[in-house]
């Protein structure tokens, strides 16, 4: 993630359908006029609730593996598990179109002051450089 001193932008994604969950947008203030990335933030609101659904399906399955009992439960719940990989693998690209060397990463649970500014929401999404 970024160094606190680095100049950056902060952003909530404002959804106009249905009430969501709330999430903050991150990224270096160097970038904000940058045509490509205010295109790719467009895109990526598009499938960012759908790719943190798949991630934390996966998650989900993952866990419940350790705790099944027999190899085909834990093959079918691999199975499951593989496939919202996929899936979150397939959004994390639509996501990311466009935009190397960066690519967007997420934070669930984002509570922290930022200059002296508190920012909390239900995850964070930050452009990262890869």
């Amino acid at each position: 993630m970024y160094d606190l001193f680095e100049d950056i932008c902060m952003e909530r994604l404002i959804f106009d359908d249905v009430p969501s969950d709330d999430i903050l947008l991150m990224y270096p203030y160097k970038l904000r006029n940058e045509s490509i990335l205010r295109d790719n933030i467009c895109n990526m609101k598009n499938v960012i609730r759908e790719y943190i659904k798949e991630v934390e399906q996966y998650s989900m399955c993952v866990s419940v593996i350790s705790k099944l009992i027999w190899d085909s439960q834990k093959i079918s719940m691999q199975n499951e598990a593989d496939e919202h990989q996929r899936k979150a693998d397939k959004l994390a690209e639509q996501m990311n179109d466009g935009i190397s060397p960066y690519a967007w990463c997420i934070k669930k649970n984002f509570d922290k002051y930022i200059d002296y500014i508190h920012y909390k929401a239900d995850y964070l999404v930050y452009l990262d450089k890869i």
